[in-house]
Parts: C-alpha cells; structure tokens; sequence
C-alpha cells in the first residue's frame, strides 16, 4: 500500500560560501529514489541549501525550512545554543505535516533531545541512528538516558550500523547507501594509484596533526581534500606537510570525489577510535564499493563489521600496508555489495519496515 512520506533534514549544514557539507543531500535523493521506485509519494523538507544540493526542482514537491546551519572554524558559546534553536524550529516545522510517515534520515542528539522534550505532537516518526553507544560517565549517561526516552517517540529506528541497539522502539540494521553499480562501477580503477586519499569534511575530530606527521615519515603519498572549516588548520597543516603529503581545502563535485575515492589503493579514516567504534561513516562504506582498503583503528573497522588495514596507531601505516592481502579484500568487499548494500534489496528492506 502507497504512503506519503515527508524525507525531514532539518539541520541544513553549509560552508561559510553557502555549499552543503556533510551526506545528507545525497542520501534525500537516494532514499526518496527508492521509495518513490516502490510507488510512494515523497515530499522534502529541507533548508534551501540541502534542496539545492540534492538536485530538488521548482516542480518536485518541498518545503523549505527557514533555517540552516553555518560550519565554521569557531562558533561562540551564543552562535552555539542559537544553531540548537535554529534546529528546533526546523524539527517544530517537520512535525506539522499531515503525511503517513515522517522520516527523520540525518539525525544527531539534538532531535533526540527535542522528541525528549517535546514529544512528536502525534505523529508517525521514524529516524535513522548512526551511533549505537554515547560512552561512559555522567554526561554520555544522561545523553544515554535522553536517548531512550525519545525512542519511545519514535515508531522505527533505521540503524546504520550493524550492531547497535535501541531499548525502546524497533529497529532495523540497513547501511547508510546502497551499492548501485552504474555510479560506483566506471569510477573503480583496476589499476591503483599506489597511494592514499583523506576525503570529507575536515572537521575537529578528525586526527589530521597526528596523520600528516605519520605520512611524513613513512614517505606514503597522501592526498587530503575536504572543506575544513578551520582555515588556520589548514595552513598549519600545510607548513607541516612534507613533500608526499598534498592537502586541499576544497568540496569536490561528486565525481570528482568518486574518482579521487576509486583511483587510491587506500582511504585513511583519521576519526576518534572511542567515538566512531559506535559511529558510522558514508566513506567508510563507499570504499567498499570501490575497492579501496580503509586505513583507520582497529575498534572502527571491527564495529562497523567491514575489513580492512586496522591499527592501534596511526606511525603503525607504513608497515601495516605490507601485511595487507589486497585480493581477499577485494573478494570481501564483493562480497557486500552483494548482500548488505546490495540497491534491491536494500529498498526492499526500507519499503518493508517503514511502510508496514
């Protein structure tokens, strides 16, 4: 049975140019792909930068939110609670809609917090997860506790990962893209270039510092091109570089990140072990689609269940390469693009929770 289905991204995140940082344009259009494929009405609520950015036309059926998020290098502790409220608003806006399902597809704390509050004014949620633990101590234990209580709110959660849990809704495990071939397959080089990309937003958790002193050492070429939101990193980052490391302050189209993605022999993920071993990644899983082998910590890959060169750190790279068997990774990744991120059944598994 067809439902109409609001695609909520109520964050909005830009550059101080006014360009969407971050998967969330990517994944509206897939998702709303795949839905409309399977005969829904899908409707997008967004902020105009993610419209814009996600290809979204005068004649497709959108509602703009008022507000988006600004990334920069510092924001003050006022820009800070304002963008919260900014969020707010945008979330308040999504759940006036009337459709069958709201489907909340990029969610952080905050909406949680909100639900928390506020409830879902009576309306049929569903959001997706990409963080299956907040740690240990008071604060991840009140953020734990703030969690589940809006999980009550909720009539689904789509986990991206493969082993999160979640006390008080249903949930399913459906990886954040699906592996379409005709995308992916003409940027997948046979032939490597013998060296490693670091692509995405350059943000504060990103271990930069401690990867571009590793590259210098081990003599790897390195190719780093993300927006960073701090341009006096950037420039630091660069006096320290050595001749083998390239950096970039730049936000590639999207072909120019899938060739940059499916031409390198590895991806260097620099994310925080404690944090993203409960976390997600879009490269992460587009490196699977390319054949390209992740570099990052060992708890990272083993959390997210995909193989790869797994260190305890980061001087550990040039030795680590050595010892990888490139042809059974390989065979791996085919593996699961197969069978987890295969598109079909990927919007089989979509049409089948959301729409029961």
């Amino acid at each position: 049975m067809s439902k109409t289905i609001v695609m909520a991204e109520y964050q909005g995140r830009c550059d101080t140019a006014g360009n969407a940082v971050g998967h969330a344009p990517k994944v509206m259009r897939e998702y709303a792909d795949l839905l409309s494929g399977r005969g829904h009405a899908v409707t997008y609520y967004a902020p105009a930068v993610i419209l814009k950015a996600a290809g979204i036309k005068k004649d497709d059926p959108y509602k703009k939110l008022s507000h988006h998020i600004l990334m920069k290098g510092r924001n003050s502790l006022f820009e800070k609670i304002f963008n919260k409220f900014r969020m707010f608003a945008n979330i308040a806006e999504c759940l006036k809609s009337e459709a069958d399902i709201i489907w909340f597809f990029n969610t952080e704390f905050y909406f949680f917090l909100y639900l928390a509050i506020f409830g879902n004014k009576g309306k049929n949620i569903y959001a997706n997860s990409f963080i299956g633990d907040f740690g240990r101590g008071f604060a991840p234990g009140l953020k734990r506790r703030i969690f589940e209580r809006a999980q009550k709110k909720i009539r689904g959660i789509i986990s991206t990962g493969p082993s999160f849990e979640f006390k008080n809704t249903k949930s399913i495990f459906i990886p954040d893209y699906s592996y379409d071939p005709e995308t992916y397959g003409p940027f997948r080089a046979d032939k490597k270039e013998d060296c490693a990309v670091c692509l995405g937003t350059m943000n504060p958790d990103k271990k930069l510092e401690e990867m571009v002193e590793a590259f210098n050492k081990n003599g790897i070429a390195l190719k780093v091109v993300g927006r960073f939101y701090d341009k006096e990193r950037f420039e630091r980052l660069k006096n320290m570089a050595a001749a083998n490391v390239e950096l970039k302050d730049e936000y590639p189209d999207r072909d120019e990140y899938l060739k940059l993605l499916g031409s390198a022999r590895y991806v260097v993920l620099p994310y925080p072990e404690e944090k993203y071993s409960h976390q997600t990644s879009g490269v992460l899983q587009e490196a699977v689609f390319m054949d390209t082998i992740p570099l990052t910590y060992k708890g990272i890959l083993e959390g997210n269940k995909i193989p790869g060169g797994g260190y305890a750190h980061m001087s550990e790279i040039g030795s680590l390469i050595k010892t990888l068997d490139e042809e059974a990774l390989k065979k791996a990744y085919a593996g699961l693009r197969a069978s987890e991120y295969d598109r079909a059944s990927f919007a089989e598994k979509l049409d089948a929770f959301l729409c029961v």
